[in-house]
C-alpha cells in the first residue's frame, strides 16, 4: 500500500509539475533559464514522503518535460531542471541527515546546501554543456568556452559566475520556501 501511495503521489506531484510547465508564471533570465515553480511539486512531495519518492516524481516530471519542450531544445532545459532539482532534494537530504527535527535551522543548513551544491553544479553544466549548446541554437557563434562567458556577461552586465548563481539560489528559495507551507498544509489531510 506504500509503494502504491508514492507512486500515485509522486506522480500526481510530477503532473502538476508539467501544467505549471506551461502556465506563463516565471521570469526568463537571458540566456534561458527560467524562475518558476515546476520544481515545487517535486520539492512539497519530498517533505511529504521522502528522497525517494521525490526522486521519482522528478524522473517522471523531467520524462514530461522532454515531451514538452520537445525535440528543437535537445532536452537541455529538462535536463538541467533535473540536476538543479536533484540539487535540492540532496541539500536537504543531507541537511536531514545532520539535523534530525525539521525545524528553522534545518532549513536554513537545507537551504545553504542546497544553494551551494546548485550554484557549483549550474555553473559547471552551463559553461561545459547547456550554454554552448543554447547559445549556438540562438544564433551566437561559439569557437570557445571564453565565448560563453563573453555572451553571457554583455546579456547579463554581470560576471559569468553571478549570473548563473543568482538566479539559482533565488530558484532554490522558491523551491523550498514556497514547498514548505504546502506540504505541511497537505500533511495535515494524510
Amino acid at each position: 500500500m506504500k509503494n502504491a501511495k508514492i507512486i500515485a503521489l509522486s506522480a500526481l506531484m510530477a503532473a502538476l509539475s508539467l501544467i505549471l510547465q506551461v502556465l506563463p508564471l516565471k521570469i526568463r533570465t537571458p540566456w534561458g533559464m527560467s524562475i518558476d515553480l515546476v520544481a515545487v511539486p517535486i520539492v512539497t512531495l519530498y517533505f511529504i514522503l521522502g528522497f525517494q519518492a521525490s526522486t521519482f516524481g522528478l524522473i517522471v516530471m523531467t520524462i514530461g518535460l522532454s515531451v514538452i519542450s520537445g525535440v528543437n531544445t535537445m532536452g537541455i532545459g529538462p535536463l538541467m531542471k533535473f540536476f538543479a532539482t536533484l540539487s535540492v532534494l540532496l541539500g536537504l537530504k543531507i541537511s536531514e541527515s545532520l539535523i534530525k527535527d525539521r525545524n528553522i535551522l534545518y532549513m536554513i543548513v537545507a537551504f545553504v546546501i542546497s544553494t551551494l551544491i546548485r550554484d557549483i553544479l549550474m555553473i559547471a553544466l552551463n559553461y561545459y554543456f547547456a550554454l554552448p549548446l543554447y547559445l549556438k541554437m540562438m544564433g551566437y557563434e561559439i569557437a570557445t568556452r571564453n565565448d560563453v562567458i563573453r555572451i553571457v556577461e554583455e546579456l547579463t552586465k554581470t560576471p559569468f559566475w553571478l549570473a548563473i548563481a543568482l538566479p539559482n539560489t533565488i530558484q532554490t528559495a522558491v523551491d523550498m520556501f514556497v514547498a514548505l507551507p504546502i506540504a505541511k498544509r497537505v500533511s495535515r489531510f494524510q
